[in-house]
């Protein structure tokens, strides 16, 4: 019998701030499997390393390292995240 419990996301981390109050524009959803949620965290880390490694090879490409820092600002969110709902699960809270 299997006795593993499904860990959520908690819906609480934020990324892509804007406006002079750094009012987040997107949020993790809740209710996302951990598992799932690091998947897309680790799909969206392989983009970033190619987009840094050719803009590292590039002399002129900021939008690549743009690029690179939005997707990089994304997956901490995700991992943030993650990391809230591993804390809940555990019983210490988000």
């Amino acid at each position: 019998m299997n006795h593993s419990m499904v860990i959520n996301t908690v819906g609480g981390a934020t990324f892509a701030k804007c406006n002079a109050q750094n009012q987040p524009l997107f949020r993790i959803n809740a209710g996302v499997s951990c598992e799932e949620a690091l998947e897309q965290a680790s799909l969206l880390m392989d983009c970033v390393n190619k987009l840094t490694f050719l803009s590292g090879m590039e002399n002129d490409n900021a939008s690549m390292v743009w690029a690179s820092h939005y997707l990089s600002e994304m997956v901490k969110a995700i991992i943030d995240d993650v990391t809230s709902g591993l804390q809940l699960a555990q019983g210490g809270g988000a």
